[in-house]
């Protein structure tokens, strides 16, 4: 219970320091391509973890386990992000809303079938309520956006689906291999799939546009130094804790306390920038942090 707790801890701080990132990170995606900033962040996060495993010399993983966190960080990082990408150009707030639900769904039912986890009552109700609260913010956030957004495409729900069942399979085979394996050696081997997956889809994704699509990070030292500061913060702090707390939860239970992002983003947009929140989103709010408390609360009291 002591390490489910511990996990549930580190999905919160994961989840926390996204939010921090995404905020932090904003001024450099209106500058930058948002593939050429993963792949500098990645590659940023896995001279920093090298380091750190270089110091700490944590056990390795075997190599089946090591071949499927390197495909979760390919699936996870490389072609789900460059879907989901691809998908924000052609679908409304409210469908890529719906959408992100799916993949937690999804991720849920890949969790009992494959790894076969199961969950007692109160735990589904904090999953159920989580979900719903999250639900409830994006929705009231996206709604002014929703009017001013013409319908989704075809293809368009095509790259989003593929987005989100690849983010599904990406994290249920980490969960497999974290097992057996150091969640510092997990976190580097998923950003090493992800970036070479990066490396090679950003190419074809920037094809015919002009120019090297690395130049913008390259030509400003000071961007570049403020930009690994950053990094680093969310490498430590979202990737790794992340995986730690996938380690130590059920991925059913993480994964939802890991889609809590936009509950921290207006937490912090609150507290502050300032900001009043509707009453929906208040609502939605109360109804996630309830889920999160009914949670932890089950795995602190047994």
């Amino acid at each position: 219970m002591a390490l489910e707790l511990i996990g549930i801890l580190a999905a919160l701080g994961s989840t926390a320091t996204w939010a921090v990132g995404a905020i932090l990170l904003k001024p450099f995606a209106e500058r930058l391509p948002a593939t050429a900033l993963a792949f500098a962040k990645g590659v940023f996060g896995l001279v920093v973890l090298g380091l750190l495993i270089l110091v700490i010399r944590p056990l390795g993983p075997n190599w089946t386990a090591a071949t499927l966190l390197f495909l979760s960080g390919v699936l996870g990082i490389g072609v789900a992000d460059t879907l989901f990408f691809k998908a924000l150009r052609e679908l409304s707030s409210h469908t890529v809303v719906q959408l992100m639900l799916l993949g937690q769904v999804v991720t849920i039912a890949l969790a009992v079938v494959f790894l076969g986890e199961s969950l007692v009552w109160l735990q589904w109700l904090g999953v159920g309520l989580v979900i719903l609260g999250v639900a409830v913010v994006l929705m009231a956030s996206e709604g002014e956006a929703e009017r001013t957004e013409g319908r989704a495409t075809r293809r368009g729900v095509l790259f989003g689906l593929g987005s989100v069942l690849s983010m599904a399979v990406s994290v249920t085979l980490a969960k497999g291999a974290l097992e057996t394996s150091d969640a510092l050696v997990a976190t580097w081997l998923r950003i090493a799939g992800g970036v070479l997956s990066l490396f090679l889809f950003a190419p074809l994704f920037y094809l015919g546009r002009g120019g090297n699509w690395l130049t913008p990070i390259l030509a400003d030292w000071r961007l570049a130094l403020r930009f690994c500061l950053i990094a680093t913060l969310v490498t430590l702090g979202g990737f790794f804790l992340s995986l730690l707390a996938m380690k130590l939860t059920p991925l059913a239970i993480a994964n939802t306390l890991l889609s809590t992002e936009p509950l921290f983003v207006l937490l912090i947009m609150v507290l502050f920038y300032r900001d009043r929140p509707s009453i929906q989103r208040l609502i939605g709010s109360l109804v996630g942090v309830l889920g999160v408390a009914i949670l932890s609360a089950r795995t602190f009291f047994g």
